[in-house]
């Protein structure tokens, strides 16, 4: 173990300690330590920076006892450099925080000596504690300064830089660095003579600076620099002396903005000026310079030399007051519009007042100029006396009227073409050839896209022609044009010849005539000529046509007749044969069954003659019709099951009623046997099976939905379609689907009547029927009826208790009918019932036995007789009884009790033939009432 130190070494540490503590100023306290026994000497304040109790310090203490103190961030840096040195011996110094005794941490540096052995082993560490945290706090405030002076001085713009009272320079920035070109350590203490390569330069900036130095006055000014690379630069420089504590000057500090591109700017504004002033003296235009803040206006000589005002800064009110007084308001609303509405430029025409009160015709235009923000600041414009140029163009007009009157008297147009520049000048005449307005700017693309493209080739080739300084050729062609606003096309006969100038065409003039009249009537004689024949052989198959359709017509009205006269006949012999029928089934009941199915033969034999009548009256439009307001989608519903049966089971029917159905006026039992006719086609179109389908639907026809219903006038329909997906029909044979007699069924298969029968009351309705078909694609038929506008209350449905029993009552019935064998079934059949009857032939013994039995009811009495027909007889009967109740019977009431094909109004009426159950039916309801 080494031995402790001397005494007299001792006393050799504490002066070096004192030394020590003397050279680091601000002692807190002085250690030692022996380092091979680890024991620590330390001095009470040295304690107490250390946060330990300073009793500690009257005895010897290891080192980690003071060492817990230290800032645990700290320590292993300290205990690092403290093993260092053990290690190597000589100086120690090292900065540290520590804790005091309220907790706090401050800094602290320990500067020592490890003092070793001849054996290089350490003896002793002697060393002192010093306070550092003002020293930290002051060098960080220095520190701080000068980062924020760097910051400062670099970021300031342009040139910044400090020299001392020698010209040297101290400091500076980036701009002083880029300006010089070279870095700082190679330029700082040199002066402006030593850095620049201009001497020139040098030489003035020195001097500048020597000048500001010693007068202590702050000068701004400006310098042409020059850069290393070449580059010539304006500075705007601002320098003031330099002084220390006390005032006196030693230095100069100063800054440079480039200013090289504001004073090319003020050059050019000034080269503009200058310019503007020059071209103002040199316009014969009054040249203005309204100042908007405060409405001064600034004006050229041509204000005087124009107008004859001599005044050259007016008001903007000056101006405006002579504005003639009917043009002001509009000049001042329209400029001010511009200068407002963010406008900048601002174009007009007015009257101007001259010096001499007259009043000049002026073109005047002006620019706004605006700030960044947009604000007007000035506008700046032009005055053009246009009086030269008014009575040029009146003379002009003069002239060109004059012109216009002879061309148009001679029903010509001419044109004029400016070769040089490009200029087309048309007339009204002109224009209108070429289908364009009076008033509408024409230029040589409006001739050349007039032309027609047929006839456009030929016609330029020919213009050039007349341009061509060799060929020279005059213009004369026809030629068509197309109207540019109108599309028409119109034929134009044009004449002129080419100007020529030092070998160049510099005009090119004539005349153009409007020929498509004269065109127009040459065509038609040429047509009329080549076409003659061909129209003679038209017009004679035409005829022949006219007279083919005419037979057809008169043949079909004769059928008409025909059928008409037959359908009356047999009815009235199908009366003597159902009626007779019915009543004989009536009187055997069931006691012959063999008898009553020989009656149910002959009345179903006799039932589908009257079956056949009806057809023929339908197709010839003479069937009495009952119209009624009906629901086409209720009776489609209704006749469902009936059409169910009809079809069979191998077609699938399917129906598809429109939702809001209109209503419409039509005869039910009819329409129904139209519905039924048209699915019973459909069924033998579809001899393998198949689908049908029965739809209804709304349908406006109008101008936008005609061409999808040919054939049918505008107006509101009710439309039921049957389609079916069957055979289909040749359009051969869709041509005559509808005349009568005509089918392609197998003989025996089908009468020819049942399309027949389905266009006739269609038409007789005033509606129309629309066929749609094709070879194996099927065939739709719509059938178009009229809509009925009227409201209608909803019918309720029938039931089984509204169906009349078959028996009748106890009134009186006179029976009127020139068929003697109908007559006496019709009182057998109204006695059977229980009626009280009586019987006339004709008219006068009716009325005879009217007066004579005014306790007769009911006139029942047939339509058609010889002399006096059923309606006039009733006529005449009610004019004598006007409580007396009429049926009509008819196997054919044309003329007679229809009125447009429809029934008359409060009219009764029964077909011939009819049953027992029909006629007690038509007897009650006649008896009932009136309607």
């Amino acid at each position: 173990m080494t031995s402790l130190p001397s005494f007299a070494t001792r006393d050799s540490r504490a002066t070096d300690s004192v030394n020590m503590a003397l050279a680091a100023g601000a002692i807190v306290g002085t250690w030692f330590w022996d380092v091979q026994a680890d024991q620590l000497t330390v001095d009470e304040a040295l304690a107490r920076a250390f946060g330990l109790d300073p009793a500690m310090a009257q005895r010897k203490l290891h080192l980690q006892d003071v060492l817990g103190a230290v800032h645990p961030d700290d320590l292993p840096a300290l205990s690092a450099a403290i093993e260092q040195t053990v290690q190597t011996g000589g100086r120690f110094a090292h900065q540290y925080r520590a804790r005091a005794t309220d907790g706090s941490y401050h800094w602290l540096e320990s500067i020592g000596r490890v003092d070793m052995d001849a054996q290089g082993r350490a003896l002793g560490f002697p060393g002192v504690l010093i306070d550092i945290d003002e020293r930290l706090r002051v060098e960080a405030e220095r520190d701080q300064a000068q980062a924020l002076l760097r910051s400062f001085v670099e970021a300031a713009p342009g040139v910044m830089y400090a020299k001392d009272r020698q010209g040297r320079l101290l400091i500076g920035n980036h701009g002083t660095t880029e300006l010089i070109g070279l870095p700082p350590g190679e330029y700082i203490g040199r002066t402006d003579a030593e850095l620049l390569g201009d001497p020139a330069q040098a030489a003035s900036v020195m001097a500048t600076d020597e000048r500001i130095m010693s007068s202590g006055n702050s000068e701004q000014l400006e310098e042409e620099v020059s850069f290393p690379d070449g580059r010539r630069a304006w500075w705007l420089s601002t320098k003031s002396p330099l002084r220390d504590a006390d005032g006196a000057v030693i230095g100069l500090v100063g800054t440079s903005l480039d200013i090289t591109d504001r004073k090319a700017a003020e050059a050019e504004r000034r080269d503009i000026e200058e310019r503007y002033r020059l071209a103002a003296q040199a316009t014969n235009d009054a040249i203005w310079d309204w100042r908007i803040a405060d409405g001064q206006v600034i004006w050229n000589e041509a204000l005087a030399s124009l107008f004859g005002h001599t005044e050259k800064n007016t008001t903007a009110q000056w101006w405006l007051q002579h504005i003639h007084p009917d043009d002001r308001a509009r000049i001042d609303h329209g400029i001010h519009a511009v200068i407002d509405g963010n406008g900048s430029g601002w174009t007009d025409e007015y009257r101007f007042q001259r010096a001499d009160g007259s009043y000049a015709s002026v073109l005047d235009r002006g620019t706004v100029l605006r700030d960044a923000d947009g604000t007007p600041l000035r506008m700046i414009g032009a005055m053009l006396d246009l009086s030269g140029r008014k009575a040029a163009e009146a003379a002009l007009a003069d002239s060109e009227e004059r012109l216009r009157l002879a061309t148009e008297a001679g029903e010509q147009g001419f044109w004029d073409v400016d070769m040089v520049q490009d200029v087309l000048i048309w007339p009204a005449r002109t224009k209108a050839m070429f289908g364009i307005s009076a008033g509408a700017l024409v230029t040589m693309d409006d001739f050349r896209a007039g032309l027609h493209p047929d006839d456009r080739a030929a016609t330029l080739a020919a213009f050039a022609a007349a341009c061509d300084p060799e060929r020279r050729e005059t213009y004369d062609v026809e030629y068509r044009t197309v109207g540019k606003e109108d599309g028409i096309v119109r034929w134009v006969a044009a004449k002129g010849r080419g100007i020529f100038e030092f070998g160049r065409c510099v005009r090119v003039l004539g005349v153009a005539i409007d020929i498509t009249a004269r065109k127009a009537a040459d065509a038609r004689l040429q047509e009329l000529n080549g076409q003659l024949e061909a129209r003679v052989r038209a017009e004679v198959a035409e005829r022949l046509r006219v007279e083919e359709a005419l037979r057809q017509s008169r043949k079909m009205e004769a059928v008409g007749q025909l059928t008409g006269g037959i359908a009356h006949d047999f009815n009235n012999m199908l009366a003597t044969v159902i009626g007779p029928l019915d009543l004989l089934a009536l009187r055997l009941g069931d006691s012959d069954a063999r008898a009553s199915r020989y009656i149910e033969m002959a009345l179903d034999g006799a039932q589908r003659a009257a079956q056949l009548t009806q057809r023929l009256l339908a197709f010839s439009r003479q069937q009495p019709l009952q119209p009624v307001a009906m629901d086409a989608n209720r009776l489609v519903a209704g006749m469902t099951d009936l059409l169910v049966h009809s079809l069979g089971s191998s077609i699938i029917l399917e129906t598809a009623l429109g939702a809001g159905l209109w209503w419409t006026h039509a005869d039910a039992n009819q329409l129904e046997n139209v519905v039924l006719n048209l699915a019973v086609n459909a069924r033998d179109a579809m001899p393998s099976g198949g689908r049908l389908k029965i739809e209804t639907r709304n349908q406006r026809v109008d101008l936008d939905t005609a061409s999808a219903h040919a054939g049918v006038p505008a107006g509101d329909y009710v439309v039921i379609a049957v389609t079916d997906d069957g055979n289909g029909m040749t359009p051969e044979v869709m041509a005559r689907a509808f005349d009568p007699f005509f089918t392609t069924k197998q003989v025996g298969q089908g009468t020819g009547l049942g399309l027949s029968q389905v266009y006739g009351f269609v038409q007789q309705s005033a509606g129309h029927v629309k066929l749609d078909s094709a070879p194996g694609k099927g065939t739709r038929v719509q059938v178009y009826l009229p809509r009925l506008l009227a409201d209608v209350d909803m019918p309720a449905a029938a039931s089984d208790d509204d169906a009349p029993a078959l028996h009748g009552g106890r009134e009186h019935i006179l029976v009127v009918d020139d068929d003697a064998a109908v007559r006496a079934f019709s009182v057998d059949a109204l006695t059977e019932l229980g009626y009280r009857v009586l019987a006339a032939d004709g008219a006068a013994s009716a009325l005879a036995l009217l007066q004579a039995h005014p306790e007769v009811a009911l006139l029942f009495t047939d339509v058609v007789m010889p002399e006096v027909n059923g309606r006039q007889l009733a006529e005449q009967a009610r004019a004598r009884h006007p409580q007396l109740k009429v049926l009509f019977a008819t196997g054919n009431s044309r003329n007679a009790l229809v009125d447009n094909n429809v029934l008359d109004a409060q009219v009764h009426l029964i077909g011939k033939p009819f049953t027992i159950g029909e006629l007690a039916s038509r007897v009650r309801i006649a008896l009932a009432g009136d309607g």
